[in-house]
């Protein structure tokens, strides 16, 4: 079993129900800003909006509210509004920034002290909360009836900084395996269960004349993120603790460990043997493009896919399948999550809090994510056949399984890395995909990409922090 030192991390979701990323690793963001007051009007950019909020008094006598997303769009803020429309003493602006602005524009108006209400915040923002930014929600959550509800991963989750909840989850990025149930039975495959299994399906379904390929294989923007996934799901499970998933029990990376050169090989074959070429630059949207439109067989992605799926293919023709597992029997993946939090500096923390609590609600949390493709922070949305049938009923599945499929704590080293080992892991990012593409090129061999990754992470068999969390 993976070690779990330091943070109370339990398996998964749904008896702890899981957690993309993802970046949210795996997602793929709106791609235009918007801004919002009252339910779903549109009230002009976001430049005049944010000259606007934070004013404590709407219209008709009203607290005004101001909300900040970095995921955001159109739709998704008029559902935001349409769910709190029944609060009369409150109206709600919604600023939502283009994605690729978003994170910036968040942090420059909360380091200028700019009135912000509510908080859309990925994960847990040590930087924000070091600095006094976000409002700890303990006292708000201690008479929130709805609390018992959510999930202990959440729970878990959300205090594993220093035990405080700086936000509310509005639900889980979770990957699962997306397959086409026509082909696969066309050539009466069974449905991967581990990673070989998808590999020999990837090969078996490749067939470039009709150009056909087996697996969505993410070469570009973000491969790193794919590379780590199955480099854990075949590293040593007693090696690992998933709270720092990227630094074994040895106090050495991950990247060092023996079974990082298997995963890597492995990595390289799926793409040469089973993937587009074109592949190799794919992010996001081309991979789940390649996937709806039928050039692939196979995609591992978060749940917002399954609406994108709904929309371009023909029902019958696909499903969604647990994770293949690695060589230990387990399946690794980033848990992720995003929430609403309160801005320290907001003159309306009480009518915050009411806005925060609707949308969390059981009722209002499962709503929001049927129509947004996220997995509910309630264990008793279990209970809803929405999410324990059909699509979704696979993360159900895998939540059942906690001993085989196991989220980790994308980057959670940063949460504990002093000064001078932050800025070593920071320059991992811009280096690691193209290392990656390099080693699918052939450009350099999988063990000299192993090296090179592990090198970012040459302070960890020095530092102490490391050192006292694997004696313990």
């Amino acid at each position: 079993m993976l070690k779990k030192k330091g943070t109370k991390i339990t398996a998964l979701m749904l008896a702890g129900m899981m957690a993309a990323s993802a970046f949210l690793s795996g997602c793929g963001g709106a791609d235009s800003g918007s801004s919002q007051t009252g339910a779903g009007a549109q009230s002009g950019n976001t430049e005049s909006a944010k000259e606007n909020a934070g004013s404590d008094t709407g219209s008709a006598g009203k607290t005004k509210i101001t909300m900040i997303t970095y995921l955001g769009n159109p739709t998704r803020d008029a559902l935001i509004q349409e769910m709190v429309a029944g609060l009369d003493n409150i109206e709600l602006e919604i600023i939502s920034p283009p994605a690729d602005q978003a994170t910036q524009k968040i942090s420059t108006m909360l380091q200028a002290g700019e009135d912000i209400d509510i908080i859309e915040l990925d994960s847990v923002p040590v930087d924000h909360i070091s600095n006094g930014f976000i409002e700890p929600l303990n006292s708000y959550v201690e008479n929130w009836e709805d609390w018992g509800s959510v999930s202990e991963f959440l729970k878990d989750q959300v205090t594993s900084y220093d035990g405080n909840i700086y936000s509310i989850p509005y639900g889980v990025y979770e990957r699962a395996l997306f397959y086409r149930k026509d082909w696969f039975e066309d050539k009466n495959i069974a449905v991967p269960k581990t990673w070989d299994d998808l590999y020999n399906a990837a090969v078996e379904l490749t067939d470039p004349t009709q150009n056909r390929y087996g697996y969505s294989f993410r070469g570009g923007a973000g491969t790193v993120g794919f590379m780590q996934m199955t480099l854990l799901s075949f590293a040593d499970p007693a090696k690992l603790d998933i709270g720092v998933p990227f630094i074994a029990n040895d106090c050495k990376s991950i990247y060092d460990q023996p079974e990082a050169i298997d995963a890597l090989n492995f990595y390289k074959k799926l793409y040469e043997d089973g993937s587009h070429p074109d592949s190799i630059a794919w992010g996001y949207p081309e991979m789940v493009e390649a996937f709806y439109s039928g050039v692939t067989a196979m995609l591992i992605q978060d749940p917002e896919v399954v609406a994108t799926c709904e929309e371009y293919m023909e029902e019958g023709t696909w499903d969604v399948a647990p994770l293949p597992v690695g060589p230990s029997g387990q399946a690794l993946f980033p848990a992720g999550f995003a929430g609403w939090g309160i801005a320290a500096n907001s003159k309306n923390k009480d009518a915050a809090w009411e806005v925060i609590k609707t949308l969390s609600s059981v009722e209002g949390n499962t709503t929001f994510c049927k129509k947004n493709g996220n997995i509910p922070i309630h264990t008793t949305a279990q209970e809803d056949p929405f999410f324990s049938e059909g699509y979704y009923k696979c993360y159900m599945d895998m939540a059942a399984d906690p001993d085989s499929y196991v989220g980790y704590v994308d980057y959670g080293e940063r949460r504990f890395a002093s000064k001078e080992e932050l800025e070593q892991i920071s320059q991992f990012g811009a280096a690691a995909d193209s290392l990656v593409q390099e080693m699918l090129l052939g450009k350099i061999s999988p063990e000299d990409c192993a090296a090179k990754l592990g090198a970012f992470y040459s302070w960890s068999q020095d530092s102490e922090w490391v050192k006292e969390r694997f004696s313990k």
